[in-house]
Formats: structure tokens, C-alpha cells, sequence
């Protein structure tokens, strides 16, 4: 039987589609170097840019320029038949190695045609190294270039030798070693990629200005791999450090513990990570925390149809063995190709990283999702659903910020995108018990993105906050940026960030700051942090056993909690309320405003607005309205009162007179039982929505009947008259209340008869109306000659004379129709009830008068 055969040029055509749909140049490259350093157990990695090693050497590729990387791991018989294999993934098998598909390496090919490696390790102590070029034949003849054969002794002692002198290792010491000549312009043009390198310059134009802060940014997931650096060869052959990327010693370190070789048993678990990056001679470096878990296995139980509840004890081996649990060809130490299961290791974890902004005016939150390494980035201008895996929002402050949402998640070959992210961002994913290979796929990266990295998010933000001591304005930068953030806004990944936790501004009498609340926590919303809690004893009680958080911060809350007050919340707030303190100061006055202003929809319930309305009728008592037309509290004493509905207020008329006679009266009228509609002295009324609400008839009683005492104070007669007044005017049953006031004494009168003002019951009133000694008119009327008159040809006569307003207002009433003016004709008409006369000559002058008028 026949199989597929490998003709030449098979392997560089791949290469070439590797290298342009999959791993891109410049960092990705790096990053692939790093990962295989770190797999190999290696703690420092080098590398770097020589010019040549000179005439010394034999082979013709080592007599360029060329990039190399040089790290201190192990590299065993089983890493050097994967080397020279295209495609086989030798990591398979190992749990503690990240790599997977066997290709990453071989992304160098941007830079060259062919490599050579050098290593020696505790498997292969004598060392070793090959020459590895993918246009030679299985026996590694190049006929187009014979003159590109193996690499011999002499030449890998020579490359040895000089890594000894330019202190990079030691003698007999363990090292693995990429040696890659720089892809020159050759005569006959054969090249896997036309692009040409022929110096560090070309080589750097291909890496980003900021690669030592990316470099950096990589060590916080990875285990092994603590120091890295860059070198270029400067003239005299030697070495020089461009920059060093490493691990703070001074610092507490911790870095995920996982994946680990030497755990076969998967055990839930989690760990604090944690430590600081120096960057060459940078002291801030980058500081970073979070955490890592190892999930359980009812976590995943719907992959194998199980039940949550009573998950196989077996169930990591049983999904191994699953027919369609995805399998990979790895190659063993016997150099014989075997079908591995893929790991499966439920293994996720949250890092946040912050760091100075690159040369940018304003900082960046990047969420990065991450397979220990980060995948698609801005080298590529993503599309699709490479851009799932790499967002950039604009942050405030003076610092940039990097989250990496790891998982063990299945990539696409590239590293670029996990399978099948977009779709669960979206909310087009389907759960269920995968049925093939691709939906075991898409159901493993759903349950340990959404089970597992997205709900470790917020407890690693608290981590980190609290290891790196942010300040509260720091952390609000970071919340505000993440809160608009495609990956928050998303229904699906929300629910799972706020499933266990959610992260707020928590207020508190002892100390409010940022915090890590439960999901099932009673949360309430304030406005601000109330600036003195003695004024509110009821939100200081509240404090203790609820969550109060602050509206104004970028709270990361579940779209399932609620903020609302209950009405009796707001009506134990409202009624514990120290009023003499709230008005010591603006702000404690804004505050409550904010409050009540926030709770806009509740306050509306008529309990609640009963509660307001005594508040703010204590408010006028205890305060006083000289206070309360002081500019800190008028405008928000306004606002309050706008939140009272307006058919419960009822606007009293300003009154031009003394301001503490105004206050004596509206004091008095505000401790009457009436509780609503709340009476509002125009200097109060809202600009919107104006006071419309009526007194009733037994309301109106009650206020001429404490208005009728004050009457007869000096100090309040003439606020309470106006009142009064205003009271009858707009009273719709006029009639009716003031029958049932009939002998209250409400109305000044002029006694021309003792030449004294009185005041007169509306029942007294009508008394003189009906002897016709009742007119209308003021001084300019009762001091004309023919009332002279009249007042001394008729002593006992008690003419009353009450101002016009008052004669209109009773006008309106059937006992006062047409109330007269004093002259001629009413002075007949009093005269044809035949009252008692005085003698004829006090009688003269009416007579006179009379005849005048005739």
C-alpha cells in the first residue's frame, strides 16, 4: 500500500504558508523562541545579532551575519528528532511543555534558509548539532548549493568557544543554541521569502520599539523562563547588552505553577500570583498579580454527558479516551511517530500588568487573551476572529494597563484566535454534549472561558490592587476603561465575570474604597460618600450589614442586582435625619439632594412623599427661612421641594414684611396637623412644576383659626392678615368655610364711630352689614365731610369701614353682595332705617352735606 510521498520543495512550500498565514514577522517570532525556552525548563534565554565568526569557520553560513538564541534548558533525545521533523509536536506527551503543534520554531525561517543548533544537555553530554535545511534532500544533499553541508566538529567548537568568551555559558555546561544566518541575496535568487537582512538594522526594523516591554510582559504566566537579554556585536567582535528583562530577586515572587509535569492527578486548586519585571536600568518595571485555578471536573461533566453532581472519578482519563477528544502525532524517544490525546488540563488564569505608557500621551487598559502566551496583537491589524483575542480602550491616568485571560484553550495553529471565542462572545453558542471532534472543541473552550478564566477576572483585580497598593483613583481608571470594554459589555462573558463576585466602591463609616463583594450581596447606591455620617444615622446603621457603593464610580456590577431602595429604607433614612447638622454646610445639603434626586422614582410613593413633606415642614420650623434663602441652601432646598408632587404643595404668596415676623407665622401654620398639601412660601417654589394642590375646607378652618390668634399679636398681625387673605382668595368653597369660621375675628374694620381699627368675626360683620353700617373704603373715605357728618348727627351708629380687598373677597359671598362706599345715597339709606338722631344742631351739618349732594 502506498503512501503519501515528500517530493522536494514540499517542506519549503509549507514553510512559506506557514510563514505568511500563521506566524507573522517581527515579535510573534520572539515569542515563539521564548515559549520553547521556557518548555525546555530554561531560566535565562540570550540572544542576539553577530556580524560573522571570521575565517576561522569552515561552512559558509557562518561566515554572515546572523540572529541567535541561546537559553540554559534541557534538550533530550526526543527534542533532537522533533527538531528536524516538520509538523510533529514532541510535547504531547509532557503536560508540563505549552507548545503544541511543532511549528513555531520553525517561524526563524522569516529571517533565513537554513539554521544550525547546538546543544548539550545531562541526556546528551558530549554534546550536539546539525545543520537543519528544508531545501536539501532526506540524505541532506542541497544540489543547488552542495557548499550548505553539515556542520562539523571544528565549526561547533568554534561557536562554542566564542559563547565562552563572551561569558554567555560555561565550559561542559547545558545550553541549546539557534545559530541563524541571515538570509542574504543570492546569485541565483532562490529563497524561501524575498526579504534580505544584512546587518542588526535590517534585523531590528523587522522587531517593535517596544519589544523589551513586551518581553517583559511575558513572564508573569510562564514558569520557568526568569531572565532574558539582547545583544549586538559591536566593533572588536565583542558582545554588548542592548537591554535585560528579568525578575525583580528583591521582590516576592509567583508565578503559575501550572502546567506541571509531575502532577498525573488534576486536583482543583488556585494560587496567588504575583512579582515585579525590571527592565534594564527602568526602576518601575512592570508589577504585576492574579491568579491561576485548576477547575474541577463538574465543571465540565456536560463534555462526557455526565451529571455535575456525581462526575467518574476517572473523568480526566475518560475524556482522554473519548472517540472524540482531539488526538496528536508526537514522535518518542525512540524517534517512532505515536497518536497522543491532547491535554487536557483544566488550568486558567487572570495577570493584570501595569507599566509606564510607551511614548504615548495617553495610557491604554489591553485585554489580551492569552494561552500562557498572548495571541493575536496589534502587529497584524486583526480581523475577524483574530480580533477576539486583543482589545485596546483608552484609560485615564499615568499608566498602562494589561490584562492576560488565560486558559488552556484550543488555538487555531497560528496561536492567533481560540476557536470559537466569537461565538460565545456574541451569545451564539450552544451548549450541549459534543457529538464530534469540533464541537469537543468549541464546548472545552466555552466551559473553561466562561466557568473558568472570566469568573477568576475580578478576584485577580483585587489581588492585584492590593499586592501593588493602587490608589483609589488608579483603581477607578482601570474599572472605568474595563467597564467599556467589548469584552464587559458582552451579555455572555458579564454573567460569567459577575457570577461569583462583582467589584465596587464600597462606602463605609470607617473607610470606603474599592472592593470585592459576593454576587448575593445587598447592594444600595448613594450619590457620593455622605460627608458627614453623624447626620445620617440611618445610612451609618446601613453600612453594617448592607453594600453601599458609590454611583459616581465605575462600579463592575451584574446586570441581575439591583440598587433599589425599599420605601421603608428611605423612610427610616428620611426620619433619622439630623437637621440642624444637614444645613451646617452645602455639601451635606447636595448630598441629600443627590440622594433624593437618585431615588427619583421611589420618592413618588405617597409614603414616602408624606415623610418628605413633615421633613421639609420641620425643615422651615427648625431652620427658619432667613437660613434657608442663604445661596449654599436655596436653589437645593428648591429641588427638594420639586420632588414632592405638585398637587401636594400649596404656594403661599411672598409677604414684604419683617422676616422673623414671617417666620413667627409660618412656624405656627407648619406645626398644624395638616400633612398635606404642604404649604410652600414662594421664595421656595420650584421652577418647574408649580405647586397646584388645594386645601380642604377643614384644612382652611384650621389655618384662619391659629391665623385669628396671631391676629391679635403685634408682631405677627399684619403677615398673618395677608395670609389670610391670600387663603380666602384662592379657597373654592369661600361661602361654606367661612361659615364654618363665622366667629373667628378675621377682618380689620375702622370703627369711625370710636375712630379705632377692629377685628371683626365674619358673622360680626354681617351684623353691620345688615343695619347698613358696613362700607367699603379706607382713610381717603371715612374722613370725608359727609362721614364727619354722619358721625356726629348719628352717635350711636358704629359705621365699619373695611379695606377693598377684603370687600371683594366677601363679595363673593350671598351675605355681602354689593358691599357700598359711604355717600350721599348709602347715607340715605341708613338714614330710612330711622336711627336714633343727636340734637338738631350736631345734625346741621349732615343736613348741609345732604343738600350738596341733592
Amino acid at each position: 500500500m502506498a503512501g503519501y510521498q515528500i517530493p522536494p520543495g514540499t517542506i519549503v512550500n509549507n514553510i512559506k504558508s506557514l510563514l505568511r498565514e500563521r506566524y507573522k514577522q517581527g515579535f510573534p517570532i520572539i515569542k515563539e523562541i521564548i515559549q520553547n525556552a521556557n518548555d525546555g525548563r530554561a531560566t535565562t534565554l540570550e540572544f542576539g545579532i553577530v556580524k560573522e565568526l571570521g575565517n576561522s569557520v569552515q561552512h559558509p553560513l557562518l561566515k554572515i551575519p546572523a540572529l541567535f538564541f541561546l537559553n540554559d534548558g534541557t534538550f533530550s533525545k526526543s527534542d533532537r528528532e522533533a527538531i528536524s521533523c516538520f509538523g510533529i509536536d514532541a510535547n504531547a506527551k509532557d503536560k508540563g511543555k505549552i507548545g503544541k503543534f511543532g511549528l513555531g520554531q520553525k517561524s526563524i525561517f522569516h529571517f533565513c534558509e537554513a539554521f544550525f543548533y547546538i546543544a548539550r544537555s545531562h541526556d546528551i553530554q558530549e554534546g550536539c548539532g546539525e545543520f537543519i535545511n528544508p531545501w536539501a534532500n532526506y540524505d541532506g544533499f542541497d544540489s543547488k548549493r552542495p557548499e550548505w553541508g553539515e556542520i562539523c566538529a571544528e565549526d561547533r567548537q568554534i561557536i562554542e568557544d566564542y559563547l565562552i568568551r563572551q561569558n554567555l555559558v560555561k565550559s561542559q555546561s547545558s545550553y541549546f543554541l539557534l545559530w541563524i544566518p541571515l538570509r542574504q541575496q543570492m546569485a541565483d535568487e532562490r529563497c524561501i521569502l524575498a526579504n534580505y537582512y544584512n546587518d542588526a538594522k535590517s534585523v531590528e526594523s523587522n522587531l517593535p520599539e517596544d519589544m523589551k516591554m513586551r518581553i517583559g510582559q511575558l513572564l508573569p504566566l510562564l514558569r520557568h523562563i526568569r531572565n532574558v537579554r539582547y545583544w549586538l556585536e559591536k566593533d572588536g567582535g565583542s558582545l554588548q547588552p542592548q537591554f535585560s528583562v528579568g525578575l525583580d530577586s528583591h521582590n516576592p515572587c509567583e508565578r503559575c505553577i501550572y502546567p506541571n509535569s509531575q502532577n498525573e492527578i488534576i486536583q482543583p486548586d488556585e494560587h496567588d500570583l504575583q512579582g515585579k519585571i525590571i527592565i534594564s536600568a527602568d526602576a518601575t518595571g512592570i508589577r504585576f498579580a492574579g491568579k491561576e485555578r485548576i477547575l474541577p471536573a463538574n465543571d465540565f461533566s456536560l463534555l462526557l454527558g455526565q451529571n455535575p453532581e456525581s462526575v467518574s472519578n476517572s473523568f480526566w482519563d475518560d475524556l482522554q479516551q473519548s472517540s472524540y477528544w482531539t488526538k496528536r502525532v508526537s514522535i518518542n524517544e525512540s524517534a517512532e511517530s505515536e497518536s497522543i490525546p491532547d491535554k487536557s488540563i483544566p488550568h486558567c488564569a487572570v495577570v493584570f500588568t501595569k507599566q509606564s505608557p510607551n511614548n504615548r500621551n495617553k495610557a491604554k487598559l489591553t485585554l489580551q487573551w492569552s494561552v500562557f502566551l498572548p495571541l493575536a496583537s496589534d502587529d497584524s491589524s486583526p480581523e475577524g476572529a483574530e480580533q477576539e483575542a486583543y482589545e485596546v480602550i483608552d484609560c485615564e491616568g499615568e499608566q498602562d494597563y494589561t490584562v492576560f485571560l488565560h486558559g488552556y484553550f484550543f488555538l487555531d495553529s497560528g496561536r492567533k484566535y481560540i476557536e470559537g471565542l466569537q461565538k460565545i462572545r456574541t451569545g451564539g453558542f450552544i451548549q450541549k454534549t459534543p457529538t464530534n471532534e469540533d464541537e469537543m472543541i468549541a464546548q472545552w473552550n466555552y466551559l473553561l472561558a466562561t466557568k473558568g478564566t472570566l469568573k477568576l477576572l475580578l478576584p485577580a483585580l483585587e489581588n492585584f490592587t492590593k499586592i501593588h497598593s493602587l490608589s483609589t483613583q488608579d483603581i477607578s481608571n482601570v474599572a472605568q476603561a474595563f467597564s467599556r470594554s467589548h469584552l464587559f459589555k458582552s451579555k455572555v462573558y458579564k454573567q460569567s465575570i459577575c457570577s461569583e463576585y462583582q467589584w465596587v466602591f464600597r462606602i463605609k463609616p470607617s473607610r470606603s474604597a474599592w472592593e470585592l463583594i459576593p454576587i448575593n450581596a445587598n447592594v444600595k447606591s448613594l450619590p457620593s460618600i455622605p460627608p458627614n455620617w453623624e447626620i445620617f444615622p440611618a445610612l451609618r446603621d446601613l453600612a453594617e450589614n448592607h453594600y453601599l457603593i458609590h454611583t459616581g464610580k465605575p462600579n463592575l456590577l451584574s446586570n441581575e442586582t439591583s440598587l433599589d431602595w425599599q420605601e421603608q429604607e428611605i423612610i427610616d433614612f428620611l426620619k433619622s435625619l439630623d437637621l440642624n447638622l444637614l444645613f451646617t454646610q452645602a455639601t451635606n445639603v447636595n448630598f441629600f439632594v443627590n440622594f433624593l434626586i437618585q431615588n427619583k422614582k421611589i420618592i413618588g410613593q405617597s409614603q414616602i412623599q408624606t415623610c418628605l413633606i413633615n421633613l421639609i415642614r420641620e425643615v422651615f420650623i427648625t431652620i427658619g427661612i432667613k437660613k434657608l434663602q442663604q445661596e449654599q441652601f436655596h436653589e437645593a432646598l428648591k429641588k427638594i421641594i420639586a420632588l414632592i408632587h405638585p398637587e401636594k404643595r400649596w404656594k403661599l404668596k411672598q409677604v414684604t414684611f419683617n422676616e422673623q415676623a414671617i417666620q413667627l407665622v409660618l412656624s405656627e401654620l407648619y406645626q398644624l396637623d395638616i400633612e398635606q398639601p404642604l404649604l410652600i412660601y414662594e421664595l421656595f417654589e420650584p421652577t418647574s412644576a408649580a405647586s397646584s394642590g388645594s386645601l380642604s375646607n377643614e384644612q382652611v378652618k384650621s389655618l384662619l383659626t391659629r391665623l385669628s390668634q396671631l391676629l391679635t399679636a403685634e408682631t405677627t398681625q399684619k403677615v398673618a392678615k395677608v395670609i389670610v387673605e391670600q387663603i380666602l382668595e384662592q379657597t373654592n368653597s369661600l361661602e361654606i368655610v367661612l361659615n364654618l369660621v363665622s366667629n373667628l375675628p378675621l377682618f380689620f374694620g375702622y370703627n369711625h364711630q370710636h375712630d379705632k381699627t377692629y377685628i371683626y368675626s365674619y358673622l360680626g360683620l354681617q351684623q353691620f352689614k345688615q343695619k347698613y353700617f358696613l362700607f367699603r373704603g379706607d382713610k381717603r373715605d371715612y374722613e370725608t365731610a359727609i362721614a364727619t357728618a354722619v358721625k356726629a348727627a348719628l352717635p350711636e351708629c358704629n359705621l365699619i369701614f373695611i379695606e377693598p380687598k377684603i370687600s371683594i373677597i366677601l363679595g363673593k359671598t350671598s351675605a355681602f353682595k354689593a358691599i357700598p362706599k359711604f355717600d350721599s345715597q348709602s347715607c340715605l339709606q341708613l338714614l330710612a332705617t330711622k336711627p336714633d338722631l343727636a340734637n338738631s344742631t350736631q345734625r346741621a351739618n349732615l343736613l348741609k352735606e345732604l343738600i350738596n349732594y341733592v
